[in-house]
């Protein structure tokens, strides 16, 4: 197999940037795209360090496999600098999601998502049932739980259950009649067999699915993060406003009045990684929050809540680094 291009075309947002190797790209906190000969984009990433995250992946086309093919095809790195992680988290997840590049999977939207509604069952006994999350609604309420299948939701629901010494058949995932099988090896408080109250049981399947629920959103209206960099390097900005409403991502800004018009907008889509990304930065109180609307200072509700412990947020086992091209 040929070597990579000896030469690649850098750019920033598409525009020419000065030099031809990846010392030239700035070190700072961004998202990078892959593209190829004919302009295919090959694949998006984010790094806390862009120069040293793409000279990583020019490394491992020395190694076979699915990487080294998208390198052999890379003929154009272009970068989009950000003043810090959660900008180039935030943008990254947009960008595989609107632009699907060829070798990012893992982050790809899915064409449904599913969550956990409580339904009457026989006996007074509730059950969670899957249903589909309604397409194009936004993020607004308190789901109980995101889930990329049914199958997910249902397994997720069964790990519950196991957990907490629910029953498995009067939750309706388990057939037949009687005691059921977890009942004999005592590992349901008897339910099924008459043991255990509908109303105690349903109290603890509530207990249970309550860390399930995703938070409601506590602002009136769409809100502005203020990202900053403490020490901004050459070639990144020195703070970025980054504008959410009802836990939709509406995009980032160096103006603070476009983000306040992109707040302004009605919600997009749910998004369940953009959510999680939002909180995690919520939770840990890394970024000022301001009302859209007013542009006045408001207070986070999150703060002190403890740092998110889901990969992929800033903060994270990755370091704010990307997945790898064969995810």
């Amino acid at each position: 197999m040929e070597p990579p291009p000896a030469t690649i075309r850098l750019t920033r947002r598409g525009r020419p940037l000065a030099g031809a190797g990846v010392d030239d790209l700035p070190a700072c906190a961004g998202v990078y795209r892959f593209f190829d000969r004919g302009g295919a984009l090959l694949y998006v990433g984010k790094s806390v360090d862009l120069r040293q995250r793409v000279a990583s992946h020019l490394r491992a086309a020395r190694s076979p496999g699915r990487e080294q093919r998208m390198l052999h095809a890379l003929e154009r790195i272009d970068c989009e600098p950000c003043a810090g992680e959660l900008g180039a988290l935030l943008r990254e997840n947009a960008a595989i999601k609107a632009e699907l590049p060829l070798y990012n999977r893992r982050q790809r939207r899915p064409r449904r998502l599913w969550t956990l509604q409580l339904a009457s069952g026989p006996g007074g006994f509730l059950q969670p049932r899957a249903t589909c999350f309604p397409e194009g609604e936004a993020l607004a309420g308190a789901p109980l739980g995101l889930y990329h299948s049914e199958q997910l939701a249902e397994e997720r629901l069964r790990q519950l259950a196991r957990r907490e010494g629910l029953c498995a058949r009067v939750l309706g995932l388990e057939g037949g009649r009687g005691p059921c099988f977890q009942y004999q090896l005592r590992r349901c408080r008897g339910a099924c067999a008459g043991e255990e109250p509908a109303a105690v049981h349903n109290d603890r399947l509530r207990a249970a699915l309550g860390g399930q629920r995703l938070a409601a959103w506590p602002f009136e209206g769409g809100i502005l993060l203020e990202e900053r960099a403490t020490r901004p390097l050459p070639g990144q900005p020195r703070h970025q406003w980054h504008a959410v409403r009802d836990w939709s991502y509406q995009g980032s800004f160096a103006r603070r009045d476009s983000a306040r018009r992109a707040a302004g907008a009605p919600p997009g889509a749910v998004d369940r990684d953009a959510y999680h990304i939002l909180l995690g930065a919520l939770r840990r109180g890394s970024v000022a929050l301001r009302a859209a609307a007013t542009g006045e200072a408001i207070r986070n509700p999150f703060a002190g809540q403890g740092p998110s412990d889901r990969q992929g947020e800033p903060g994270g086992e990755r370091q704010g680094e990307s997945t790898s091209a064969t995810a």
